[in-house]
């Protein structure tokens, strides 16, 4: 039986795929046909999810011999296959394959050249090819030599199996080392030794050889040690450099022994060719090499002891070389601090003049060595005793100098504007004490108005900011404040008298030249000048030259206002800091001073003429 279906809808949905010339009307099919037809559509695959990632290194593999010059090795050169799997299908993909650090000299996918760019430190293949294919490199990496080895290392690009083989040219037997191998095999092939290794995907190889240590010696060796100890004591913590130079006679040894002080923790141990150290028992580190060293051997341990502040009395932190046929040491003694140290009595050893201590002493610090000392064998003991002192405080801000500009008029009423040259190193606040009866108006620093505060005591406090660096010394910022005064006018007679004070900085100023702008007219006698200030005909402003520097932007110090700092509150707060700037007009008159302390800074002088 067929059964006719209408609906042009359900067919578009089973048949998208269906062609035709002319859109039917009407679809007529058997039931069973449209049932295999409904199946199809509904089992039909979706469309394939997108790659997890652009690609795929799913192996590498490197084969590399080292070339000689002279009998040195001097390089390595390599060929490897790197197998790449691109799963993505962009355009273009760019894929890491060595570091620039090696010296790439072909890159090959089958028979053709691979474009190969350098990018962040890597070589690395651009490519629209697609699906799996082998890339052909080689290159050449440099080969540095230790003291009794050689060795080579090198990035990797990651890869899911990593299998290098290296041969070296060499009749002797060596012992290679590579780092992080899972399987490694070392054999003969004719006059070369081969090193075969997997490595998993850490993405570094580092390969390093060396002669065999033979274990039977003809004869025991003999060593000598020489011990150079520079000691340091400060902030509550006493350090030690012990330089152990080995002299190693008649064979080679591979593990040193040299015993540590009680309470002395060991920081760091030096040397060429350290495989590994460890502290034992007695106080005893055990030091192995890599190679059996021998001729001259320098070992060196950093030492450290916690001994806490004040008086001390304390002993030096010796280090004793354990199986040595004979050693003797010099010791130095330093002060990291405001520390005064004295010797207290060595037992075997002599003290000497600091200037005739080694340079492995003198050599690896910057600070006076106070006291210096040898001794010969393991049994020497030298007692310090140490002075705690207070720190004194020193200048941290200072005013280079300070202008002052003042104007008053006939009425009495005074207007002063003082420029501070600041060279501030961390103080947070410059603190003025005001003269009696002034109206703060404007404050600024570097350029920019700040909000300034006012102290439980009536100081003015003004937040500054931190000089910055100018060849070696520390940059000069202006701080300026600008204020009103109420005074007494003239009298009937246009006569008057004018006095004034500027505000008291609790930073001292190498120099202070002072303006005062008298009214058109006013007569003003030579003999009526007075005040801590000195009348001159000009400034002589020696500090001329300072170098200023302005900010553009709050600084965290600035913002950091007096409202977060004192609890009585700021001046203005909630206002935005207006610049005022002072009209000047009238007979200027000039003061100075050299140096002003914690001292009251003020003029005086009567004048006449100013009748209306």
């Amino acid at each position: 039986m067929k059964t006719p279906f209408r609906s042009l809808l359900v067919a578009a949905m089973l048949l998208p795929d269906l062609a035709v010339a002319v859109e039917p009307n009407e679809v007529s099919m058997d039931l069973a046909e449209f049932l295999r037809m409904y199946e199809t559509a509904k089992n039909r695959p979706k469309d394939p999810a997108a790659a997890p990632t652009p690609y795929a290194i799913s192996s590498a593999r490197y084969r590399g011999e080292v070339l000689l010059d002279a009998g040195a090795p001097v390089s390595a050169e390599f060929s490897g296959k790197i197998h790449v799997d691109v799963l993505e299908n962009t355009e273009w993909v760019k894929i890491p394959l060595l570091p620039a650090t090696v010296a790439l000299q072909s890159a090959k996918i089958g028979n053709a050249e691979a474009s190969v760019v350098i990018e962040n430190g890597w070589y690395r293949l651009v490519t629209q090819k697609r699906g799996g294919f082998d890339v052909d490199v080689n290159f050449a990496a440099s080969v540095e030599e230790y003291v009794g080895a050689a060795g080579l290392a090198f990035e990797l690009t990651p890869s899911g199996a990593t299998e290098v083989t290296l041969a070296v040219p060499s009749s002797e037997a060596l012992d290679f080392t590579v780092a992080n191998a899972k399987v490694k095999t070392d054999r003969v092939d004719g006059a070369k030794r081969v090193v075969e290794a997997s490595i998993p995907s850490t993405g570094s190889l580092s390969v390093r050889w060396q002669r065999e240590v033979q274990t039977e010696q003809v004869q025991d060796p003999r060593i000598y040690a020489q011990v150079y100890t520079l000691v340091g004591i400060g902030d509550g913590v006493m350090q030690a450099t012990a330089t152990v130079d080995h002299t190693i006679l008649f064979a080679g040894v591979q593990q040193l022994k040299v015993q540590i002080p009680d309470g002395a923790t060991v920081l760091d141990v030096r040397g060429a060719g350290i495989n590994d150290w460890s502290l034992g028992e007695n106080r005893v580190v055990t030091v192995d090499l890599s190679y059996a060293a021998e001729g001259a051997y320098t070992l060196t341990l950093d030492l450290e002891k916690v001994v806490g502040e004040g008086d001390l009395s304390l002993q030096a932190p010796l280090v004793t070389p354990i199986g040595v046929e004979r050693s003797k040491g010099w010791v130095g003694v330093e002060a990291r601090g405001n520390l005064e140290i004295a010797s207290a009595g060595a037992k075997n050893a002599t003290s000497i003049d600091v200037r005739t201590l080694p340079a492995a002493i003198l050599g690896v610090t910057a600070n006076p060595v106070l006291l210096g000392y040898k001794y010969l064998g393991t049994e020497a003991q030298i007692p310090l005793s140490v002075s705690q002192h207070a720190n004194v405080d020193v200048l941290v801000t200072i005013v280079d100098q300070a202008r002052a500009t003042s104007m008053f008029t006939v009425e009495g009423r005074r207007l002063t504007s003082v420029v501070y040259d600041v060279r501030n190193n961390r103080r947070q606040f410059l603190r003025l004490a005001m003269p009696a009866g002034a109206e703060l108006w404007s404050a600024s620093v570097a350029g920019k108005a700040v909000q300034p505060a006012k102290a439980a005591d009536g100081q003015v406090l003004i937040p500054l900011v931190r000089s910055s660096q100018a060849g070696g010394a520390l940059a000069a910022f202006q701080v300026e404040v600008v204020y009103v005064e109420e005074g007494t006018g003239r009298n009937k007679a246009g006569a008057g008298a004018f006095k004034a004070e500027l505000p008291k900085a609790d930073a001292p100023i190498s120099y202070l030249g002072w303006t005062v702008y008298a009214p058109d007219g006013a007569k003003i006698g030579k003999k009526s000048f007075d005040g801590s200030l000195r009348k001159v005909s000009h400034l002589s402003f020696p500090q001329d030259a300072t170098r200023v520097m302005t900010i553009d932007a709050y600084t965290p110090q600035a913002v950091y206002s007096a409202e977060e700092q004192i609890s009585n509150g700021a001046m203005g707060q909630g206002a935005e800091p207006v610049p005022v700037s002072l009209p000047l007009d009238g007979t200027p008159y000039t003061f100075e001073k050299l140096l002003a302390l914690d001292e009251s800074l003020w003029v005086s002088f009567s004048y006449t003429g100013l009748k209306d």
